[in-house]
Parts: structure tokens; C-alpha cells; sequence
């Protein structure tokens, strides 16, 4: 009998390793300038063929124009810093009430059995009832819309916050104590910080929901502002400076999203990465 021979073990070749490595690296940005080369297409082929009309969908090329005629435009910068100041004004109010509420949730038991329920009602109210309300209690300026961005915004990073910290490990607590630890060293050093990726996933939700409320109540009674904008262009029937609006809120929404995705990276950098809220949106 022969003796069998064992295959030999297959070795990857160094020259296979950044071959992959580079397929890795490029395979999102490939893969999401082809999606986006198939979205443009079918927007084109959709608009010239007559499936859509153009009073409602104009072609990329003209809302692209549009869009590059608007950030030449002068009044377009003060419109958009006002957007500005009231998202970030109303984000950050709306982070500190979240956060303040949802550690009050989530560390007392008496104060979640005794306001849990009218929260929720309020996060069940729609939001757009509450536009007029401001309206008439602030007026038109940005208090009222810094109040829209508040109301919506709080409660992703409120039900977050009070999830995360109902979550701490027992013993973890208990072993604090027997060190001799505050309250305020426990819930500081260990409560917070194991809550800390899930507080971050609601201030995420938090800002882009901020935008949201801001645009609303722009909507309802405004002067100035990107929805203001969009407003009296959708009156004025110029919808190319519609979608163009339309583009510049989505970038605006983005570029914050990746700024406070770098902070989270950077303050919860032992965390790991694919956290989502289960929070309904109102």
C-alpha cells in the first residue's frame, strides 16, 4: 500500500493581502457612488420620459444648477445660519432635558412610576399641534422654533439614558459600595459610563430630530430660515430651489451627524460600534 499523501497547507500570498485590503477600503465609497450614479439615471429617465412631471420632479441636472445658484446667492447664508442657531440651540436644550429626566428615570423608581406616563403621553401628542402654541407664546422669532427643536429632540436621549442606567450590573454597584463610593462616584463613574454608548445613540436620534423641529416650526410661521425658504419657493412654484433647499437640509443633517459620530467615537472609544436606538419617532 501507498502511503497517502497530505495535502499541503495553502498559503495567501503577500501580494493577496493588500489587494484585499484595498477592495475593503473602497468597496463602501465604490459601492455608494454606483447607488448613487443608478439614483441619478432612473431620476433622469423618470423626469424625461413623462412618468413624472416636472412641476413635481424636476431633472437632476436642473435641480443641481439650482442648487449651485443658491449657494451664490447672499440671503441664502443668512437663512441658513438662523436654521443653524436654532438646531443647535434647541438640540443642545433638548440634551441636557433628556438627559436630565432620563437620569432622574432611571436611578428612581418613585419618579418613573410617577412621571413615566405623562411623558409618554407628551411623546405621543403630535408635535405639530404644539407649532402654533410656541407661535403665540414666543412669536415668530427663533425662540419659538428653538422650543419645536426642544419638544422633539429630548426624548430619544430621555428613554436612552434611562434604559441605559436601569441596565447596570447589580454587583458592579454593590462592589462600589463596599469600596466605600458616593452616590455621585457610582452614578458618575460607573452608572454613566456604562450608559454612555446608549446615551450617544440617543443623542444621535436627538440632533436629527432637532432639525426636524426646527424645519416645522419654520413652517408654520416664520421670517426667516431654510424653511421659511422652501415655503415660498413651494408658493412661488420654483421647485428646482425646492429640492435644492431639500439638498442643503440633508447635507446640513450629515455633516452634524458625523461630527457628533467622531465625538462618540473619541468619548466612548472602548465601546462597540453598531448601537441603535429602539425608540418610536414621533
Amino acid at each position: 500500500m501507498t502511503a497517502m499523501k497530505t495535502p499541503e497547507p495553502q498559503t495567501m500570498s503577500t501580494s493577496a493581502l493588500p489587494r484585499r485590503s484595498l477592495r475593503r477600503r473602497f468597496r463602501g465609497p465604490i459601492g455608494g457612488l454606483i447607488l448613487f450614479l443608478l439614483l441619478t439615471a432612473t431620476w433622469q429617465w423618470v423626469t424625461t420620459a413623462g412618468i413624472v412631471h416636472r412641476v413635481i420632479l424636476p431633472p437632476p441636472n436642473e435641480v443641481a444648477a439650482a442648487f449651485f445658484t443658491t449657494f451664490t446667492e447672499g440671503f441664502f447664508y443668512g437663512h441658513l445660519w438662523i436654521t443653524v442657531q436654532e438646531v443647535l440651540i434647541g438640540f443642545v436644550v433638548g440634551i441636557i432635558l433628556g438627559f436630565s429626566l432620563g437620569a432622574l428615570l432611571g436611578t428612581s423608581a418613585l419618579a418613573r412610576e410617577i412621571s413615566y406616563p405623562y411623558i409618554v403621553a407628551f411623546q405621543g401628542l403630535p408635535k405639530i399641534v404644539l407649532a402654533p402654541i410656541f407661535i403665540t407664546a414666543f412669536g415668530f422669532g427663533m425662540m419659538s422654533k428653538v422650543m419645536m427643536a426642544v419638544a422633539i429632540s429630548f426624548f430619544p436621549l430621555l428613554i436612552n439614558t434611562m434604559s441605559g442606567l436601569m441596565t447596570v450590573d447589580a454587583e458592579s454597584v454593590q462592589l462600589m459600595r463596599s469600596l466605600t463610593a458616593s452616590k455621585q462616584d457610582i452614578f458618575w463613574k460607573l452608572s454613566v459610563k456604562h450608559a454612555m454608548p446608549s446615551i450617544f445613540a440617543g443623542v444621535k436620534t436627538s440632533l436629527t430630530l432637532a432639525l426636524v423641529g426646527a424645519i416645522v416650526g419654520e413652517f408654520v410661521g416664520a421670517r426667516a430660515g431654510l424653511g421659511f425658504l422652501l415655503a415660498s419657493y413651494s408658493y412661488q412654484l420654483q421647485v428646482d430651489r425646492v429640492w435644492a433647499v431639500t439638498m442643503v437640509l440633508a447635507l446640513l443633517g450629515i455633516i452634524l451627524f458625523l461630527f457628533i459620530e467622531w465625538v462618540d467615537k473619541k468619548v466612548v472609544f472602548w465601546a462597540k460600534r453598531g448601537v441603535t436606538t429602539d425608540v418610536g419617532l414621533a
